[in-house]
């Protein structure tokens, strides 16, 4: 009966611990998003409505050119990544990964398992 419980305690152990992960990499992913969403608003603002007004930028065409492109693909790739890493989050695993992680959960319960087993013998 012991082992029946001490299993019932390690499963439940388990999925305590799967579920912390599984809020860590949420929150995680929502950190992530505030800051894309809070750099890249600065950066805009900057861009649009404070660097003009001081007279910072310069003249040059090809400058003036070489901004524009940065401030529109700095979000443009880095919301790629937003999306691969909401993707990870999110998105269903892969089937042959998530089965070896099962098999492996299983497999080191039962070695735990069969070293208290041993232990109380």
């Amino acid at each position: 009966m012991e082992l029946i419980n001490s299993s019932m305690e390690t499963e439940a152990y388990q999925k305590y611990e799967r579920a912390k992960k599984r809020v860590k990499e949420i929150k995680s992913f929502h950190t992530h998003l505030r800051i894309f969403l809070i750099i890249n608003i600065l950066v805009y603002v900057a861009r649009f409505f404070v660097l003009p007004k001081l007279g910072v930028l310069p003249e040059d065409e090809g400058f003036i050119d070489w901004l524009n492109w940065n401030t529109y693909l700095m979000p443009l790739f880095w919301g790629i990544g937003l999306a691969i890493h909401a993707f990870c989050v999110f998105g269903k695993k892969f089937k042959p990964l998530q089965k070896w992680e099962e098999r492996k959960i299983d497999e080191i319960l039962k070695k735990e398992n069969e070293s208290r087993e041993q232990k109380y013998e």
